[in-house]
Parts: C-alpha cells; sequence; structure tokens
C-alpha cells in the first residue's frame, strides 16, 4: 500500500466549517475583496462628487482578482493533490466538480436574476435592457468570454468566476486524459500544469499590440489560466517540498515585496518594463508574488481577536460581496443621474444594498448549498 505525505489525507477545512478555519485564507480573501471595493467602489463614488480616485487605488482591482485567483488555485489544488495521490476515481472527481460547483453557481445565478429585476424597472445602469437580455444566455452558460472579450458589460465582473469555473474543468479533463494514457501521475501533473502556464503566453502573445489591455487580454477566460496555475504550483511545492515551511516568512516577505514594487512602480513615473513586455509578464510576476505568500498564509492558525471576527465575517461574505457590489453601486449611480436621488443617499444605499445583500446571499443561498455538498472523501 503507498504511504502518503501528511498532508495527502489531512484535508482543508471546509469552508462551512466556520469554527475550524484557519485565519490566513480569510486574511487573504479579505484583503483580496478590499482591494476590488476600493477599486471598484471608489472610482465610482469619486465620480459622483466629481473626483477621480488616485491611479494607484483604481489598479487595485487588478491585484484583488489576481490574489483571488491564486489562493484558489492553493486551495483547489491542494484537493486535486489529493484525489491524484489517492487514485481517485472518475466519482471521485465527479464528486470534486460537484462541491465545486455548488460553492459557487448558486449564489452566481441568484443574482444574474435578481440583478436583471432593476434592469427591467430601473435600467439601464451601464447597458440597455435589450443588450442585457440578448446576452443572457452567454451569462447563463458562463460563456461570456470564454475565447473573446465580453459580450456584454452588464455584470462584468464575472468574467473572473468564468476564469475559475473553466480552469477546474480543463484541468482536470486534461489531467485525467494524460493518465488514461498511462503516463505516470508526477509526469501528467507536471505536463497539465506547464500547458495552462504556457498557453496563457502564447494566447496573450498572440494578441495585436493595440487591444484593449482590460476587456482583452486580462478578461479572455484562457489568457488568464496561468494566475490559478501559480496557486497550484505552490500548493505542490507546499506538498512534496515540506522544507519551505521553515522559510515561509521569508518567502512571504519576497513575495510581498515583488507585488508592491510591481504595484508601485508601474503606477508612478517610471515604469518597470515597456507596455507591451509588461501586459504579456505582469501577471505571471504578481502571480509569483502571491504564490511566494501562500506557505505563510497556510501557518497563520488565528488573527488577534480586535480583527479576528472582522476578518472572518468580511471573508464569509467576500464571494457575495464580489458578485453584487459593483451592479448595486452602479444601479444606485442611475438612480441618481436619472432619478434625481441624491449622492448621499444613493452612497447609503449602494452600502446598505451590498452589505444586507451579501448577508442574505450567505444564509439564503451559499450556507444552505454547501451543506448539500457530498463528501470528497468517504470511508
Amino acid at each position: 500500500m503507498q504511504i502518503y505525505p501528511p498532508q495527502a489525507y489531512e484535508t482543508l477545512t471546509s469552508f462551512e466549517n466556520l469554527k475550524a478555519r484557519i485565519a490566513g485564507p480569510d486574511l487573504v480573501r479579505t484583503v483580496a475583496i478590499l482591494d476590488v471595493l476600493i477599486c471598484h467602489d471608489g472610482i465610482l463614488f469619486s465620480s459622483w462628487w466629481h473626483h477621480s480616485l488616485p491611479f494607484h487605488l483604481a489598479v487595485l482591482g487588478f491585484y484583488g482578482v489576481m490574489l483571488f485567483f491564486v489562493l484558489s488555485g492553493f486551495l483547489i489544488g491542494t484537493i486535486m493533490l489529493d484525489l491524484l495521490e489517492r487514485g481517485t476515481s472518475l466519482k471521485g472527481w465527479g464528486i470534486f466538480l460537484l462541491r465545486r460547483w455548488l460553492r459557487t453557481l448558486p449564489a452566481y445565478y441568484f443574482w444574474l436574476f435578481a440583478l436583471l429585476i432593476p434592469l427591467a424597472y430601473f435600467g439601464p445602469y451601464g447597458v440597455p435592457w435589450d443588450e442585457a437580455r440578448h446576452a443572457l444566455p452567454w451569462f447563463l452558460t458562463l460563456t461570456q468570454n470564454l475565447g473573446w472579450p465580453m459580450v456584454s458589460n452588464w455584470y462584468g465582473v464575472t468574467w473572473s468566476l468564468c476564469v475559475e469555473e473553466w480552469f477546474y474543468i480543463a484541468f482536470p479533463a486534461l489531467l485525467l486524459t494524460l493518465l488514461a494514457c498511462r503516463i505516470k501521475p508526477a509526469t501528467a501533473f507536471g505536463t497539465t500544469l506547464a500547458a495552462f502556464f504556457i498557453v496563457p503566453f502564447c494566447w496573450r502573445l498572440s494578441l495585436p499590440t493595440d487591444v484593449n489591455w482590460d476587456e482583452v487580454t486580462s478578461k479572455i477566460v484562457p489568457c488568464r489560466f496561468d494566475a490559478i496555475a501559480w496557486g497550484i504550483a505552490a500548493a505542490w511545492l507546499y506538498r512534496h517540498r515540506p522544507a519551505i515551511t521553515r522559510y515561509s516568512t521569508l518567502l512571504a516577505a519576497a513575495g510581498t515585496a515583488i507585488v508592491l514594487t510591481v504595484w508601485w512602480r508601474n503606477t508612478g513615473d517610471g515604469a518597470l518594463w515597456p507596455p507591451r513586455f509588461g501586459a504579456m509578464v505582469s501577471f505571471d510576476v504578481t502571480g509569483l508574488g502571491y504564490a511566494l505568500c501562500m506557505p505563510a498564509m497556510m501557518r497563520l492558525r488565528t488573527l488577534p481577536p480586535l480583527i479576528g471576527p472582522a476578518v472572518r465575517s468580511i471573508s464569509t461574505h467576500s464571494y457575495a460581496l464580489y458578485l453584487c457590489h459593483l451592479p448595486l453601486i452602479m444601479t444606485a449611480g442611475d438612480l441618481q443621474s436619472r432619478y434625481g436621488l441624491g449622492r448621499r443617499h444613493a452612497l447609503i444605499l449602494t452600502i446598505l444594498t451590498t452589505i444586507g445583500g451579501a448577508i442574505l446571499s450567505w444564509r439564503l443561498v451559499e450556507r444552505p448549498c454547501l451543506k448539500l455538498r457530498p463528501g470528497q472523501f468517504l470511508p
């Protein structure tokens, strides 16, 4: 019988187990969602008062989403390594996908349909009703940016969810195909991981030099697979090179320095690299920086009582906050510009609906669906 390293059978605490969750991933989710909120809400709030959000804050959305990707790759990659090392059957991989979909899709479809209501009655917030209606089939099938720019800017934040959902279909599919060809598990895993670094880079390299970086380079599904791959690479190192945990603090410091350097220099007067080159490698350099922080994150078990509960609460509601924050602030902005709602009232409405919507989403949709998930590893 094959003996696995300890991490292979000590699975991560499930997200719905609030009491047993470790603090590291919660802290990372909190930082990531705050980055996104500062970017999106900050830009629109500032515009209401005819100001511009400072550029170094306006780009935080990129870093927040990248952090979500790397964290997701690390956590889900750990589960996939468990499945690989146990020699799990196709049924086990099917359970893996089912558990994944029960975590992400119910809230997505809840908000997808809920946000059609203000669009139909008050819209357009960002796009006309007819555009959203014609784009709906793409959003229903999570193909709105599968190999092309977003078909509509209505519910634009969902581009990143498409990246994740298709990654967790494509990665196991390629891995299982290689295993079916009788390739050794370690070789199959390494080849699959390499493919998910090479394909995004080559895809970005093939794009015309004058494409819109935000709408094309950074949001087409295959262009961003390597962000999640960095998390999986970190999970593999954490699993098979346990000695790195002794240097986790040093690695985290180096990773943080990389990310902060890229962020600060690329928003200042002197960029780190020419625009074309930066459009190619900024994803991977930032992904590397975040990946280096993952081992330290896993060693962070608790937070000080002063901030621990707040961090856990924000982390718990981070997915719903991500799904609802931008459409709700756009709706409030539309009510302000077209129906005369005051700026302060629009601000209060945005805050209340975003927080309230996230709480309701967790309690009425996400948590009940999490309880329906089958166990990944059954006796």
